[in-house]
């Protein structure tokens, strides 16, 4: 069996917040877990507003995931995300080795932005390069 790292991201209602908010998020969780997948990165990007009106709302809060996990999950959090309630859009896309290097690189950059705040140009140049 081939585990690959996909990338998650998905919009919630803007207008859950508090426990309902992080019952939406775990509830993800769960259903990755249920089917055999390892969460590796979670992040709550925040409320954002949205390029175009999706189902009358024009924000909403966005979640980032990579995930390890077997071709077979990614059907099983397709369906989830079409049935529940509090979800307004998702995409799954799968990293090949390429993106991953990139995506350890990104974080890296994060990082270090929180500890100095002149290392961000430095680690985006470093990155353009390595490209």
């Amino acid at each position: 069996m081939i585990v690959n790292l996909y990338e998650v991201m998905y919009i919630v209602k803007p207008d859950l917040e508090g426990e309902e908010l992080e019952g939406a998020i775990a509830r993800v969780g769960e259903t990755l877990e249920k089917e055999g997948g390892r969460i590796e990165l979670l992040k709550k990007i925040g409320k954002r507003k949205l390029a175009y009106e999706i189902n009358d709302y024009r924000e909403g809060y966005y979640v980032l995931l990579h995930v390890q996990a077997e071709a077979a999950v990614v059907p099983a959090l397709e369906h989830f995300f079409k049935v529940s309630e509090g979800y307004l859009r998702y995409m799954v896309v799968r990293l090949d080795a390429e993106q991953k290097k990139e995506a350890a690189l990104k974080e890296e950059a994060l990082k270090e932005k929180k500890e100095a705040p002149g290392a961000v140009a430095e680690a985006a140049e470093a990155a353009a390069t390595e490209e």
